[in-house]
């Protein structure tokens, strides 16, 4: 569903650090390119917002760099650290051939990188959305269009057929951030606000990363702020089995009508819906759902959704037109409107600085 979500460059994130003590340390993140070299031809009407986005997200200048990642980690008696190898740290990569304001709108091109030596880069599971009535699949690496709009960064996201848009997103700011000197004296936001925070953590006085490290020259960070262009309407399943497909497991296959479903306990976020809590709408071309007066508990605000399809009944969850993207920072519940990409020269100093 909806609420674990995390994309490619159309990223609904929220950074989350567990610590299980069970014999291990269990750390999780959910967590940016490099050179200065300009564009073979550089645009000169860019606003400040476009120019942040290119300096970061051009082939030329290395692209940007989502970090992830799921670090297991075990403890000997004598205190020794041992990082299982099906752990993962890890970057979404993403960058543009050319500026837009040249060529016109671009298709983002992306993929993943380990940034530990010998980690796999995990399989990721697609989204499903409702579109035009039908569920359709997100396309892994994703398949989006770079356009600007106004001042604006606008990123349209397709389906795996490459036509269907599943999601438009607009970046309303970047604010670029050099990094300089000592890792371990950046700016607190990296190590809370994103994957950083991961190798930061100290665990029986020994450290994942060489404390002595320096960010390599050029590196930097950008904080993103977007919000969505239009409704957008996630789906998944509502009972097992789980389904990797367009084709979700309903809620009910016996009950055709949504007056005629509640009350009803969601298993995705455990709380009782009654027909009043909400109200009986449209939505994604013609479908006839009910969505909840009140916010989920997500950090991008979104509204369970129940809809009626076939004479059967499904689940899924709506974000409206105008919200802004959110996370939650690591140990806190309150949700921040950004999260980071880091530059090429960045990544490269991290995975240099790793001591696993």
């Amino acid at each position: 569903m909806k609420e674990a979500k995390i994309k490619l460059q159309a990223i609904h994130t929220r950074v989350a650090l567990a610590v299980t003590f069970m014999g291990a340390l269990s750390l999780t993140a959910c967590g940016g390119g490099g050179s200065s070299n300009a564009p073979a031809t550089t645009p000169t009407n860019l606003s400040a917002v476009q120019q942040n986005y290119e300096n970061f997200s051009l082939a030329s200048n290395g692209g940007a760099h989502y970090l992830r990642g799921s670090l297991v980690i075990t403890t000997s008696s004598t205190g020794a650290l041992s990082v299982s190898p099906n752990s993962s740290f890890f970057t979404q990569d993403s960058s543009v051939p050319q500026s837009p304001a040249i060529g016109g709108p671009q298709k983002l091109t992306s993929g993943s990188s380990t940034v530990a030596s010998g980690f796999a880069v995990p399989t990721l599971t697609p989204d499903r959305y409702l579109v035009n009535g039908a569920v359709v699949t997100e396309a892994i690496p994703a398949q989006i269009q770079v356009s600007y709009t106004g001042d604006n960064v606008q990123e349209t996201q397709y389906a795996t057929d490459g036509k269907t848009v599943i999601e438009t997103l607009l970046g309303t700011s970047y604010t670029n951030v050099p990094l300089s000197g000592a890792i371990s004296a950046s700016p607190t936001e990296l190590f809370d606000d994103s994957a950083v925070g991961l190798i930061t953590n100290t665990i029986n006085g020994a450290s994942l990363y060489s404390k002595s490290a320096n960010w390599q020259a050029g590196a930097a960070y950008t904080k993103v702020t977007r919000q969505t262009v239009g409704d957008t309407v996630f789906v998944g399943d509502c009972v097992a089995p789980a389904t990797t497909g367009n084709n979700i497991t309903p809620c009910s296959t016996t009950i055709s009508t949504l007056e005629a479903f509640f009350p009803f306990t969601s298993t995705n976020d455990g709380k009782t819906y009654n027909l009043s809590d909400g109200q009986i709408v449209t939505l994604a071309g013609g479908i006839r759902a009910w969505v909840a007066n009140t916010l989920m508990n997500t950090a991008t605000p979104e509204y369970r959704v129940l809809y009626q399809n076939n004479g059967e009944i499904f689940e899924g969850a709506l974000m409206k037109d105008g919200t802004t993207i959110a996370l939650f920072p690591s140990g806190s519940t309150t949700a921040q409107n950004f999260y980071i990409f880091l530059n090429k020269a960045a990544v490269q100093s991290i995975s240099s600085a790793l001591t696993f």
